[in-house]
């Protein structure tokens, strides 16, 4: 765990540590007063990732992280650029725009009985002005969808997008065929 001058986070790198359970993200939770309700210690230790505002990487890469994971609480870290769940047994949706300011997003390998089996559209951000997804690879999961509708609103920020050894079908969209 790296931090900057001021003490704050910048840098989770915990690959390869056997880390187990959950996807940790994790919200405050509050009272209609906006108060963070706090009924023992192990709700503070609940306040997580979703309020490290500094974070520019996040390296979760090789434990048994399991379940689903909550992107909106993300959303939130303006600053993270670098995101890698790979090797996990993680499923759900793949949501590659994690952060606004991502440029780099690691999916890879989560390919087991409840693996990744949908990826969100690219058409949310193909009129976004936050472009700034340069490389996805949701390669190796079970990723069900058509060919056209997953590539043929991939944004033009996009450097290289790895998404074999899953099951998508169906032929590639027309707007491929400008690819260089």
């Amino acid at each position: 765990i790296s931090c900057d001058d001021e003490g704050r986070v910048t840098s989770i790198d915990l690959k390869d540590n056997n880390l187990a359970g959950p996807f940790p993200v994790y919200t405050r939770r509050v009272n209609s007063y906006g108060y963070p309700i706090l009924s023992n210690d192990w709700e503070r230790t609940k306040y997580g990732l979703a309020n490290l505002y500094s974070l520019k990487t996040l390296d979760l890469s090789n434990n048994e992280l399991t379940g689903t994971i909550d992107y909106g609480p993300l959303y939130n870290l303006h600053s993270l650029t670098h995101f890698d769940v790979s090797g996990n047994q993680l499923g759900g949706e793949v949501e590659a725009l994690v952060a606004p300011s991502l440029r780099y997003a690691y999916f890879s390998n989560n390919n087991n009985n409840n693996g990744f089996t949908s990826m969100r559209r690219f058409q949310k951000y193909k009129v976004s002005p936050l472009q700034t997804l340069r490389y996805c690879d949701v390669s190796y999961n079970a990723i069900q969808e058509d060919a056209t509708d997953l590539l043929e609103n991939i944004p033009p920020n996009i450097e290289r997008f790895f998404a074999s050894n899953n099951q998508i079908i169906g032929s590639l969209p027309n707007s491929c065929n400008n690819l260089p």
